[in-house]
């Protein structure tokens, strides 16, 4: 009896070692594969692209009643604008840094009348808004990062093929800009 024993212990810590060894040699291929690395592959810095469920598997737990769409931004260049028109389709918007980590939500219902418009800083940029006062901080959501680089994410609510014209108009006319305060 216990020499089943001894061997069942023995193959199972062999068992384990090969599955440790099997994880660490596949860290560097799964482990490059996160949201900023796929989005940098698609997309240019303050381009606004729409992805598909198949694009998006990385980004976002992925819904097939919600069309998303992502915009990079890197705040040691500009601030990042990115606005939208007031659609009857719910949507919302999430702001992350390089590494996935959320800096900010919100959605059309906690949006300044309904519309999309986000402003991200970094502290310079808010203090130089602060002198400044534009017109443009008063109709948009200020959100100060201390990461320079990051996305947004933006998730559309399409219930149905009806809602797809309506949808796709409304991520036609996302605008990701690059703002400079004068």
């Amino acid at each position: 009896m216990t020499k089943r024993a001894t061997y069942i212990i023995i193959c199972g810590l062999v068992l384990a070692g090969i599955i440790h060894i099997m994880i660490i040699l596949l860290i560097p291929t799964f482990g490059t594969k996160d949201a900023s690395d796929q989005l940098s592959q698609n997309n240019e810095v303050w381009d606004f692209v729409t992805l598909s469920s198949e694009g998006a598997a990385n980004i976002a737990d992925v819904d097939p009643f919600f069309e998303i769409g992502a915009c990079r931004f890197d705040l040691n260049i500009d601030s990042l604008l990115i606005t939208g028109p007031e659609t009857d389709a719910f949507w919302s918007a999430s702001v992350f840094t390089e590494d996935g980590k959320i800096l900010y939500s919100m959605n059309k219902r906690t949006a300044i009348e309904g519309k999309l418009s986000i402003l991200v800083v970094n502290a310079i940029q808010m203090s130089n808004l602060r002198e400044i006062q534009p017109e443009e901080i008063e109709t948009s959501i200020l959100i100060e990062s201390r990461n320079n680089k990051g996305f947004v994410v933006l998730r559309v609510l399409s219930p149905d093929e009806s809602w797809k014209p309506g949808v796709d108009a409304f991520l036609g006319s996302i605008q990701c800009n690059r703002y400079a305060a004068n």
